[in-house]
């Protein structure tokens, strides 16, 4: 799976807490077909029952998810309405053995045709536990020299990873003040910093990435004293221009060398919403166009974008919300609901995913093109801020 790589190093209680969630969930995996036919039996309103032979249940031979198989004819319809209502009974009882990996819609696998009437079934990606917080006790800068790297970025415990070089191309984090995205978002420049380039940051707000930018001695671009709002926008379009010359330069690179490649090179703008929310019409538009071109053109050159924003609407893309389609690695914190999921996760149910409470917490989906779109709870490391004088 896209968001889990295996690391080689693993904190002491990390390892200990991945030991006893094995214990259990092997514990349940012998009986879990059982426990979810008893509880589907008990809550799923559909007028039939595997009593009667209408379903089954089936656990994958990987452990990776379970089936359920229709047993045809039956009375009820296999639509997507089927398939919400079945996560959101799984979601809750394999709590906390397992962790459903919520869909966009229903997930259907073919089976042998040599039955038509079990020819089909809703599958139900799972994984293993739950997500647990990774929790950095040495300072940030130690911690990342021995974990972390492109092909393995530390983001929860349990060797749950990102992959920077082949599966996540463009970033999003979203969620309301106070719910934890400047400290995630320091944590991933720390990271992205000590293996890639930081072409610029962007900060609105002249605060905790700002001051960050300066110390890793990356450019950062802030509102200077007196400067309005348009000025400001425009000193970022003339940046995202240059950045827009550099993939032009590895572009023509690639057609003289298909083999050619490139460090990874990320722009990070943080506040998006702020940053266009009362801009000039003609600012906001060249932005809009600049910050599309980039993510349709950087995803073959190796110029990623990372967008930090209360809402991703269209006001905080100037009004092309397309430039949102291209966001492969999108987390939401603060609280889940259909209304602070719809511009991340416009078709997704997140009333069937368990959520974690406290600050630092959310969903997080991936889509990486090698995958099926995966979308689970999740915990923001903490670590220790490192205070410069």
């Amino acid at each position: 799976m896209a968001i889990l790589s295996k690391t080689s190093r693993e904190l002491p209680q990390q390892r200990k807490d991945a030991q006893s969630s094995s214990s259990l969930v092997g514990g349940l995996g012998k009986t879990i077909e059982r426990f979810l036919l008893q509880n589907l039996n008990s809550t799923l309103d559909v007028g039939e029952n595997s009593y009667t032979g209408s379903f089954s249940i089936k656990v994958a031979e990987d452990n990776s998810g379970f089936l359920f198989i229709p047993n045809l004819p039956v009375s009820y319809a296999l639509d997507a309405e089927l398939y919400f209502k079945i996560a959101h009974i799984a979601a809750g009882v394999l709590y906390p053995y397992k962790t459903l990996l919520v869909q966009n819609n229903a997930y259907f696998l073919p089976r042998s045709k040599s039955d038509p009437n079990t020819a089909r079934a809703f599958y139900f990606p799972l994984v293993n536990g739950i997500p647990t917080r990774l929790t950095i006790d040495e300072p940030l800068q130690e911690f990342i020299k021995k974990n972390s790297s492109e092909t393995a970025l530390p983001l929860m415990a349990n060797d749950f990873s990102l992959d920077m070089a082949h599966g996540i191309k463009h970033i999003g984090i979203s969620g309301t003040s106070g719910s934890g995205k400047s400290f995630l978002a320091q944590y991933l420049i720390e990271n992205l910093a000590s293996f890639s380039d930081i072409f610029v940051i962007v900060d609105p707000k002249l605060s905790s990435l700002y001051q960050l930018g300066k110390r890793l001695n990356v450019p950062v671009l802030a509102p200077k004293k007196g400067a309005n709002l348009n000025g400001f926008i425009s000193e970022v379009n003339e940046k995202l221009g240059e950045a827009l010359k550099l993939i032009y330069q590895r572009q023509e690179e690639l057609l003289n060398n298909p083999q050619a490649t490139f460090s990874k090179t990320y722009i990070v703008i943080d506040e998006l919403l702020a940053l266009t929310t009362g801009a000039a019409k003609a600012s906001r538009e060249a932005f809009s166009q600049l910050l599309m071109t980039i993510a349709l053109l950087g995803r073959e050159t190796g110029v990623s974008l990372f967008l930090i924003s209360q809402r991703f609407d269209h006001t905080a893309f100037g009004g092309n919300v397309a430039i949102r389609d291209q966001i492969n690695c999108s987390i939401l914190l603060g609280e889940v609901n259909k209304n602070t999921a719809q511009f991340l996760f416009p078709d997704t149910d997140v009333n069937s995913i368990v959520v974690p409470s406290g600050v630092g917490t959310g969903i997080i989906k991936i889509v990486d093109g090698q995958h099926h779109p995966q979308i689970m709870p999740f915990l923001a490391p903490t670590y220790r801020i490192e205070r410069t004088i």
